[in-house]
């Protein structure tokens, strides 16, 4: 089993560490470096690699809006059908 914990107060890292290595069958204890987010909670490094994406699509790589929403009303009706 994976428990996460997020501490606001970084200084309790040290108790809760200690009190987590007394536990029998406790394999490891670590810290993850605290992540630059968004507002709504998107890491930055994702939308720095989402642009780096973006930046290297060509144009004959594309679809329209209409196409992609034609795509998605074809989509959407091949999956209603099917009941």
């Amino acid at each position: 089993m994976m428990v996460n914990i997020e501490l606001e107060n970084t200084a309790d890292f040290a108790f809760i560490k200690k009190l987590l290595e007394n536990i029998k069958g406790i394999k490891s204890v670590s810290i993850a470096q605290d992540e630059e987010l968004y507002e709504d909670g998107t890491p930055k490094w994702f939308i720095e690699k989402l642009s780096e994406y973006a930046d290297r699509l060509e144009e004959k790589e594309m679809i329209s809006e209409e196409e992609f929403f034609a795509n998605a009303r074809k989509k959407v009706c091949e999956l209603y059908s099917r009941k």
